[in-house]
Order: C-alpha cells, then sequence, then structure tokens
C-alpha cells in the first residue's frame, strides 16, 4: 500500500481505519481494548468505501443541483411570464375602463342633451304662461278702467252701461290664474349607487333624542309616529315639538352614506344636522344647523323641499339616500329605486360633529302613515 502513516505509539503502519473513532490504527492499536466492539476495516476496503459513498453523494448532489437549476430556470420563466402578463392585463384593464368611460361620457352628454332639451322646452311652456298672464292683466286692466269710467258717470247713464259693462267682465272674473310648473328629467346614474355603497354606514336612531310621539323599534332602525306621548324624561338631548329623531353616530371627517326606505308615507323631512341643534322649540330648516330633503303632499300632489333649493314637483319616492362628504363641505340626496339624484348641495363650511337626522312630520288629513326605516348595511 502506498502512502500509509506510522503510529506515533506504536511506530506502525496503520493498515486499519476505525470507523466509529475515524481514525487510523496500526496492529497494536487493533488489539486495545477500547477497538474491541468498534468497526474496523482493512484501510483500502474503507477507503473504498467511502470513495463509493462520497461518489452516490456527489452524484446526488449533482443531480439535485440540476433540480435546483431547473426550479431557478422555471423561476425566471414564471418572472418574465408574470411581467407579461401584469403588462397584458394593465392594458386590458386600461382598454376595459376606456370602455366605461367614454360609456360615462356618452350616458352624461344623453343626459345632459335632455336636460338642456327639457330646459329649453320648459322656457318655452313658461314664456307661453307670462304671454298669456301678461293678456289677461292687460284684459282686466282695460277693464278696470271701463269700469271706473262708469262709476264717474250720471246716474242713468251708468245703469244704462252697467249690463254690458257686466258681462264683458264676467268671462273675465271666472278665470284663475294658471302657473306652468316646470319639469326637469331624472336619468339613472350608471354605476351610482355601487359607488355611494362603498361609502355606507350602519346608522342606528338615538332614543335619547327622540320626540315622545316616535315610536323605535328594538333594533333602532325603525321609526314610527303614535298619536299619544309616552312617558319619558325631558331631557336635554330630546326633541319636544318637532317630530325628529337624530342618528347615534357623529361625522367630523370622511364620507358616508346611508338609505332610508319611506314608502308609501308622503310626510317626512331626512338629512344631516349638527349636534349642536337646538332641540327645544319648533326647529326652523333655514337655522344653518340642518340641512335636509322634506316631502309634502298639496292638493294631491307630491312636493319635495329643501331651504337651500325651495320646492318642486315630483313623482312620490320610496327610498332615499343621503351622501355626505365632511371635507369637501357636500351633501346629495339620491332616489335609490331609479338610481338617480333629487339634490345636491356644496361648498358648506361645516364645523363639528353632524349627525343622521330624520322626521315623520306632522301628520295631516291627506297624510299617508308609515314608518321610516333605515336599510340594512350591504356586504360588499
Amino acid at each position: 500500500m502506498v502512502g500509509l502513516t506510522t503510529c506515533d505509539h506504536h511506530e506502525e503502519k496503520q493498515k486499519f481505519f476505525c470507523v466509529d473513532d475515524q481514525r487510523p490504527l496500526c496492529d497494536c492499536c487493533l488489539l486495545a481494548p477500547e477497538h474491541k466492539d468498534h468497526q474496523v476495516l482493512p484501510l483500502e476496503t474503507a477507503t473504498d468505501k467511502c470513495r463509493d459513498r462520497l461518489q452516490k453523494t456527489f452524484s446526488a448532489l449533482q443531480k439535485k443541483e440540476g433540480e435546483f437549476k431547473m426550479a431557478l430556470d422555471e423561476v425566471r420563466r414564471r418572472e418574465t411570464q408574470c411581467k407579461e402578463d401584469t403588462y397584458t392585463l394593465k392594458q386590458c384593464i386600461i382598454s376595459e375602463y376606456g370602455k366605461m368611460h367614454q360609456f360615462l361620457r356618452d350616458k352624461e352628454s344623453q343626459y345632459l342633451h335632455r336636460l338642456g332639451q327639457e330646459s329649453r322646452d320648459n322656457l318655452v311652456k313658461l314664456a307661453k304662461n307670462k304671454a298669456k298672464l301678461s293678456q289677461q292683466i292687460k284684459h282686466l286692466q282695460g277693464m278696470i278702467i271701463e269700469v271706473e269710467e262708469n262709476l264717474d258717470k250720471v246716474p242713468l247713464e251708468m245703469l244704462q252701461d252697467m249690463k254690458g259693462t257686466l258681462e264683458r267682465n264676467e268671462e273675465l272674473l271666472l278665470q284663475e290664474p294658471q302657473i306652468a310648473s316646470p319639469t326637469l328629467p331624472t336619468c339613472p346614474i350608471t354605476g351610482l349607487r355601487e359607488v355611494l355603497l362603498s361609502f355606507q354606514r350602519d346608522i342606528t336612531l338615538d332614543p335619547e333624542s327622540a320626540n315622545t310621539h316616535l315610536i323605535l323599534s328594538e333594533d333602532l332602525k325603525r321609526v314610527r309616529y303614535g298619536s299619544f306621548p309616552q312617558d319619558l324624561p325631558d331631557n336635554k338631548e330630546r326633541f319636544d315639538i318637532t317630530l325628529a329623531v337624530l342618528g347615534t353616530q357623529t361625522f367630523t371627517s370622511g364620507k358616508h352614506y346611508w338609505e332610508v326606505e319611506v314608502g308609501d308615507k308622503t310626510e317626512w323631512e331626512l338629512g344631516i344636522c349638527k349636534d349642536s341643534v337646538s332641540r327645544k322649540g319648533q326647529l326652523p330648516s333655514s337655522s344653518g344647523h340642518i340641512w335636509t330633503l322634506r316631502a309634502f303632499t298639496s292638493e294631491n300632489r307630491f312636493f319635495l323641499f329643501s331651504s337651500q333649493k325651495g320646492f318642486q314637483l315630483s313623482a312620490p319616492i320610496q327610498k332615499v339616500g343621503i351622501f355626505l362628504d365632511y371635507e369637501k363641505g357636500h351633501i346629495a340626496f339620491y332616489d335609490v329605486t331609479d338610481r338617480s339624484l333629487i339634490r345636491g348641495f356644496s361648498n358648506i363650511a361645516f364645523a363639528g360633529p353632524l349627525r343622521p337626522y330624520f322626521s315623520l312630520c306632522l301628520p295631516k288629513e291627506e297624510s299617508t302613515p308609515g314608518s321610516l326605516v333605515i336599510c340594512p348595511i350591504r356586504n360588499q
């Protein structure tokens, strides 16, 4: 054998190898008691076995290296594919949103065109109405002069001309002034409710603020009018005259949206008020502390009123959406059923906490009784 080492203790060639101690042995070391139960092999045999194991490990490592290289190649391929897919998807998104933007621009253009046409029709209608009223006023003024002249005549002459004068005035006196009511088109705004619902809040009614005539449901989501007042403490938070109740939630920032089902009820008021609004006495809607939309009926016609915009004739509404953007000072009311804007107010300088406002209004003979119901929040 070539390359055998010499034992330091016995100065003999180390021809054996102890597997347990991982050291070479000479003949004398082999007979030592400490190696009695150890696995001892001829050095050449141990070397061959070691070489075989190393060769197998070498082959296994090469195979494993190949697997990792393949995995790295696959990751690189996926990285390239990811970049390509991301770019493709980005282009698709831009394209799809481009279609939506164009669709919305077209819808906006159609809506504005309808609005412009309706406005022109309304102005023509009002101009004709003005002309007719002016002509009627002119006739009345002429007849007034004629009557005045008759009053100045001598008795016999006045008596002789009276019959003709009264006959000519009879038709005019039977006429009633007709006032044209302009109407503006309503148009569903595509995607509007989906956007608004992303800001929907879970609103509940505050029993501490409710007028004693208002009966709240156990879940604080419904309010109805009761003919007789309830025996409730007259705390400073409670409305004593106005038939109103506030929402429990307060808003000092952000965007917020909620929906209220009014059903067939024809007298109601919904909106937002300052938390500091006076609860005692009659609450004026033009106080600068409240921004609401009010519904009422008159002569079997349904009207909507707001202190900021006056009133307008409308078809009855079943469900109202209220949106608040505190920072932008914006409030808007929506007809949830046909997804159209009813009224919007902007550039309001909000200061301090705001709260949802609900009122059933004082019932009238022609009013339809009912409840106001806060719609449950829809899971997004």
